[in-house]
């Protein structure tokens, strides 16, 4: 990044100098950009080589670029999710291992490993020998100094599931949060901690809920992050697709209400249940940069100059309730003609930041955009095709190059960056040889070439790789018919969402599926799938639109269910429980407080539904399933229908409200023991 901001100051200096010269410089391919903080991938200095963590194979991959040849694989601890490179060392987290690695890559030799706490994911160097690290697991941001092999502190979070951490100019950190629309503004000296929404105003239209916040790119230029992630919009009610007669939904689906009968996807008209969005933060003030759309008419509105009315303004302007912002990437906006978007993973800046690499991991695809969106045709550069399991993208040093890594193909895409002209130029991407541009129908989006190439085998097992695939895969027509959302999209990483969406049947809260969960069947809160190929009939057809998989199908589907690894609580990194957590299993598995009564087993869970005075609603049923407990720290809110936010919550008002089990007897000291233990599941 350090070299980046060097480049940019001195282009800066030339362009000052050759302008009171009264000339233009020649432009001899797109100035450097900015890539994100960290991610599964990055280049070393001399642009030699390409190092990834490899989370399947519990490895660092050392590439060399030019050949395109796999130099080495280090061993590593337990699924390395980031990396960094500083000088001749790579920066590893290892997600389930709870480390971070320093592996030196020009021998292939890990030089120590620090343990950092549960699940650390995102990291950044803040000073020489120094990271800071995103502990997923423990909610907390920690220093460590990764000459000396410690941790100097760790910093403590009000917001939970921290995932990225990026490094601003003055020394303060941003930290996003998975599912909360919220980034933390952390000093890492004083540990003081600020929390920042992030939240896209949307002033005439629904209430969209930033997700999935995996990945942050600083625009050293100008002094902002920008981050491409999914957008929730949960509150709109969903029905199955096509109204609500009945046939084949069973008793669930029965009822008066329609609500559009969109499903997921949402109808042309209509904001899907997940949207993808990009999301602007001026770090100077701690808010939402947000677009404002051209006007409808204007010359501006269209990728080749004529005169269409092309804006973002379809025939119910977005959504129901009125259009949505052009930072939110709605797939049925006109600009986007055609091209598939779903489930963004991150962002690169080229062109010196006036251009937005856009990497899609659900629609298998990367979307070119210009930095300042109007909601026009104009804003669409091109696309290129990318592999499976597209989670991570790294610029060229010199801004020429771009590379995702495609993580369920184990293979890298290649991808030449171009130059951003102005608005109303074509660029060198959509030639007039190329697209013919016909009154009344917008231009072809460009489609960018590639080159993919795959570095190493698959990990995975047969089955799993292909479910897993089909899980995350939005394009696929028989799971969705518009290609706008996937399983992942309510469930990234296979786990949940942490929304409570609405349905005409009242509201269900995302279940989580880690833990392999397979044999705690029925599933749904109601219980009415009785497996896991039901989901064909229940979900896929109803509500995503699909064509349907037949049951061989969803086996593949359900051998990656049951590969799902569970959210890690911060016990997982520590020897043995606390004095409270073990108060607190005392008082779950006594029989005067019922609590293994219903949740038993190896999951917690009878697999019964019951009564727990949780019915929100009269059209609702009564009796619901009873949840696996696994990850539960990290599945918040809690109930079918979201009702309690926190752990706490849920004891204070359940458990000693004697509606779930009988807690009336606890005092505070063992209520308190008691949320310290479910903590540990």
């Amino acid at each position: 990044m350090q070299k980046h901001f060097v480049s940019l100051a001195l282009a800066s200096v030339v362009a000052s100098l050759v302008a009171s010269l009264g000339c233009e410089p020649a432009i001899d391919g797109p100035a450097p950009g900015f890539s994100p903080a960290s991610g599964a991938l990055a280049l070393t200095d001399d642009d030699r080589l390409i190092v990834i963590a490899a989370e399947d194979h519990d490895a660092v991959l050392v590439i060399d670029r030019e050949s395109r040849s796999l130099v080495r694989t280090v061993a590593v601890a337990d699924a390395p999710s980031h990396l960094i490179v500083v000088g001749r060392e790579a920066i590893v987290s290892s997600r389930y291992g709870h480390m971070v690695s320093v592996v030196d890559i020009d021998s292939g030799t890990v030089v120590r490993t620090i343990a950092t706490g549960a699940e650390p994911i995102g990291l950044t160097a803040i000073a020489d020998g120094v990271v800071a690290v995103a502990l997923a697991g423990e909610g907390a941001v920690a220093v460590i100094d990764t000459v000396a092999g410690v941790v100097v502190r760790t910093i403590a979070l009000s917001e939970p599931d921290p995932r990225a951490v990026a490094l601003l100019a003055d020394g303060t950190l941003y930290v996003s949060h998975m599912a909360t629309g919220k980034f933390s503004r952390v000093n890492p000296d004083t540990g003081a901690v600020r929390v920042v929404d992030v939240t896209t105003r949307n002033d005439f239209g629904v209430r969209l809920i930033a997700e999935h916040q995996r990945s942050l790119t600083v625009d050293e230029s100008t002094g902002s992050v920008v981050m491409a992630h999914s957008q929730a919009n949960a509150d709109t009610v969903r029905a199955p697709i096509g109204g609500l007669d009945g046939d084949g939904f069973r008793g669930e689906f029965d009822d008066e209400f329609s609500g559009g009968g969109c499903g997921y996807s949402g109808c042309p008209s209509q904001l899907g249940a997940v949207v993808p969005g990009l999301t602007e933060v001026d770090v100077g003030t701690d808010s939402v940069v947000v677009p404002t759309a051209a006007a409808a008419g204007t010359e501006d509105n269209t990728r080749d100059g004529t005169f269409e009315n092309d804006v973002v303004d379809m025939p119910d302007g977005g959504g129901f309730f009125g259009a949505a912002p052009p930072s939110v990437l709605n797939p049925f906006d006109a600009r986007f003609n055609g091209v598939q978007l779903a489930t963004p993973t991150a962002v690169a800046l080229f062109d010196g930041g006036r251009g937005q690499l856009v990497i899609n991991e659900g629609s298998k695809n990367a979307l070119l955009l210009r930095r300042n969106l109007n909601g026009t045709a104009s804003d669409v550069l091109g696309a290129a095709a990318v592999g499976n399991g597209a989670i991570a993208v790294v610029l060229s040093h010199d801004g020429r190059t771009a590379y995702v890594w495609n993580q369920f193909d184990a293979a890298i895409t290649e991808l030449e960056v171009p130059v951003v002209e102005s608005r109303n130029a074509k660029t060198r991407f959509a030639d007039d040889d190329q697209v013919e541009a016909r009154s009344g129908e917008l231009t072809t989006v460009a489609q960018l070439p590639t080159k993919t190439w795959t570095v190493t085998s698959d990990a995975l097992e047969h089955s799993v790789s292909v479910g897993r695939k089909m899980f995350f895969d939005a394009t696929d027509t028989r799971i969705s018919a518009s290609a706008t959302v996937s399983c992942g999209s309510c469930h990234p990483d296979g786990r949940t969402d942490g929304r409570t969406w609405q349905f005409t049947f009242g509201p269900r809260n995302t279940p989580q599926l880690g833990g392999d969960i397979l044999d705690t069947a029925p599933f749904h809160w109601p219980g009415d799938v009785a497996t896991v190929a039901a989901l064909n009939e229940m979900t896929v057809k109803p509500f995503m639109g699909g064509k349907g998989l037949d049951p061989a199908d969803f086996e593949f589907v359900a051998a990656f269910i049951g590969t799902i690894r569970q959210a890690p609580a911060a016990a997982a990194a520590r020897l043995a429980p606390t004095d409270e957590e073990a108060l607190g299993k005392i008082v779950f598995e006594s029989d005067e407080t019922g609590c293994v009564a219903c949740h038993s087993g190896a999951h917690f869970t009878d697999n019964g539904s019951y009564d727990v005075a949780s019915r929100a609603d009269e059209r609702d049923i009564r009796a619901f399933q009873t949840p696996v407990l696994h990850g539960l720290q990290r599945s918040a809110p809690y109930f079918h229908d979201g009702k309690y936010a926190t752990l706490e919550d849920l004891v204070e008002g359940a458990v000693r409200g004697d509606t779930m089990g009988t807690g009336s007897h606890l005092n505070d000291i063992e209520a308190r023991a008691l949320v310290a233990f479910l903590k540990t599941l």
